[in-house]
């Protein structure tokens, strides 16, 4: 998540006891923010992205479920996944029908389960092998995997990692996906462009596909 600035420095509580706060009183109380959850503009970017063809998609560290809902409303079948109760409890009330509550490392679904698996500014908080392993073994064929992260000037939670395209792209490759965009994203509560680089992004978005060969076996 990123984080507001501030003229005071903020106290720092243990991830899992942050999501719980925020799943109990919304990120309006906090510190922190997600642009997931703040900019209509961005969920609009994401959606068009997937195209108007209904899909089945994974979203991993669904939180209050902000973007799921909206995603879901565009005629897609959202599965949302969290570690925090109090933020699926809040997600469904946003809309989302089908909270799991669940380990990324680990994911309760059969193999070619879902078109999309979503990390939705969830990644700097989880192992990048373990759980590209997972997301790809539950991708179908021709599914693809989107990732947005911080870009490096953007203020996070001081137990969030900022992942770059040198780790990330080497990752989704290494389990056997394309990636097809590397994108920076300058996003804003109500705007959302590309950006020419990592100093004037707050995003960085990665899309990567299964393999067309591989597919096609």
């Amino acid at each position: 998540m990123a984080r507001h600035k501030q003229k005071k420095k903020a106290s720092t509580p243990s991830p899992a006891r942050f999501y719980r706060r925020i799943g109990s009183k919304g990120w309006s109380d906090s510190n922190y923010f997600t642009y997931s959850a703040i900019s209509p503009a961005y969920r609009r970017w994401l959606a068009a992205g997937l195209g108007a063809t209904p899909r089945d998609i994974l979203s991993i560290g669904c939180g209050n479920g902000e973007l799921e809902s909206h995603l879901a409303a565009s005629g897609h079948r959202l599965v949302g996944i969290d570690l925090s109760h109090p933020m699926l409890r809040r997600a469904v009330r946003a809309g989302l029908d089908r909270p799991v509550e669940a380990d990324a490392r680990f994911l309760p679904f059969a193999a070619a389960s879902f078109d999309v698996v979503l990390f939705p500014e969830s990644i700097g908080h989880l192992p990048l092998a373990e759980v590209f392993v997972e997301a790809r073994r539950v991708l179908r064929s021709h599914g693809a995997l989107i990732v947005a992260t911080y870009s490096s000037h953007t203020g996070v939670h001081p137990l969030y990692r900022k992942y770059r395209f040198a780790e990330l792209t080497p990752a989704a490759e290494a389990v056997g996906l394309t990636v097809e965009a590397e994108l920076f994203l300058a996003a804003r509560r109500n705007t959302v462009a590309e950006a020419p680089s990592d100093a004037k992004a707050t995003l960085l978005y990665l899309k990567a596909s299964v393999m067309v060969a591989e597919a096609a076996r």
